[in-house]
């Protein structure tokens, strides 16, 4: 019987996919999107972030090709910026408008990309490769990206917090120095477990704009303190922690934020992790 192997890029956008469900469904996730409700959001439901995430597999498929057999430069990134914007403009039409995963496109996407270009040099790549190439990426300025002021903008005029682009130019040191050794920590508890022990050690170092958006810097403040209590107990994996991630998610919903910003790294951490071991294995 003949084997079917599949393209690499092809692979790629299904890791990206993949990892997008994967953050959805998991729950309960305070103020997020998940299986139970809609979390802090009026605008957002699980059929619609579905919808969304499937909206781009084509884009993050179309990233990872243009990424295969290049190295990190200026034409590279402005090519890959041009494709997560019209990536960007599918899932607008695809959602009636709403802006559902547009953190996820600039990090998985970045991610797509270091992945396509350590795939197809034939030889295998670490978690951290993939970093440091996104990061290398990220590096380079998008002499073409539109001037429009976006909410992230607006909250880093008002608040001393770190952009996505600088987090991405750094090589994600959230997902290298927290997220992934969070990860590689609960190996051995379900799955479940492991994602909301990744999602709550995000929310207690991230500087989430989505929350600062709606809020202020007290209450991002108490979020990390509150999580960062959760993750100095040892985690979900304690049946006594739940009492006190209740609480969390319920302080969250009293104010009506949600911590989309961690929500999308913890996808990211998903990809890394689905990728990097099928595409090495493969």
């Amino acid at each position: 019987m003949e084997t079917i192997v599949k393209p690499i890029a092809s692979i790629i956008s299904e890791c990206a996919l993949s990892a997008l469900m994967d953050e959805l469904q998991l729950t309960p996730k305070p103020g997020l999107v998940d299986l139970e409700n809609n979390g802090c959001h009026h605008d957002l439901s699980l059929e619609l972030m579905g919808i969304s995430a499937v909206s781009l597999f084509d884009t993050f498929h179309d990233i990872a090709l243009a990424s295969q057999n290049k190295q990190p430069s200026q034409p590279l990134r402005e090519q890959l910026a041009a494709i997560g914007r019209y990536g960007e403009q599918k899932m607008l039409q695809a959602t009636d408008n709403v802006n559902t995963h547009k953190g996820a496109i600039w990090c998985i996407g970045l991610l797509s990309a270091a992945a396509g270009i350590h795939a197809s040099g034939g030889n295998g790549f670490s978690e951290q490769d993939l970093l440091n190439t996104a990061g290398r990426i990220a590096s380079y300025h998008d002499r073409f990206a539109p001037g429009k002021l976006t909410h992230g903008d607006a909250v880093r005029e008002k608040y001393p917090v770190i952009s996505a682009r600088e987090e991405a130019a750094m090589g994600f040191p959230t997902l290298r120095n927290t997220a992934i050794p969070t990860w590689n920590k609960h190996a051995a508890e379900p799955e479940v477990v492991r994602r909301l022990n990744v999602l709550l050690s995000l929310m207690a170092v991230v500087d989430d704009t989505c929350i600062l958006h709606r809020s202020n810097l007290e209450v991002l403040k108490n979020v990390q303190r509150r999580a960062q209590s959760i993750v100095n107990r040892g985690g979900l994996r304690h049946d006594e922690n739940w009492v006190e991630y209740q609480s969390l998610e319920q302080y969250i919903t009293e104010r009506w934020v949600s911590p989309g910003g961690s929500a999308d790294l913890l996808a990211a951490t998903i990809f890394i992790h689905k990728v990097t071991k099928h595409l090495n294995i493969n």
